[in-house]
């Protein structure tokens, strides 16, 4: 059986190089305005959770920016059918 570190050395933590890549990121929450927008959207389940995480790392404005772009894009798709 292997014996697990009992004491945790902060140091160590705050200089591994996947914690430092997680804490640079931006998070943003998602607006009640981007969220129904976003579930209006005619995509598959699996695109929308794709779609969250990427908007998650974008600022407000890009939000909504990203999402009328594809708004645009994913209602052409639905007119030329």
């Amino acid at each position: 059986m292997v014996k697990i570190k009992e004491e945790i050395n902060d140091k160590d933590f705050e200089e591994n190089p996947a914690v430092k890549k997680y804490f640079a990121r931006i998070f943003t929450t998602l607006s009640k305005e981007v969220r129904e927008k976003l579930m209006n959207l005619k995509v598959s389940e699996e695109k929308r959770k794709t779609l969250k995480k990427e908007l998650a790392f974008l600022s407000k404005e890009r939000q909504k920016v990203y999402l009328d772009e594809l708004y645009l894009i994913y209602n052409r798709k639905v007119k030329d059918i």
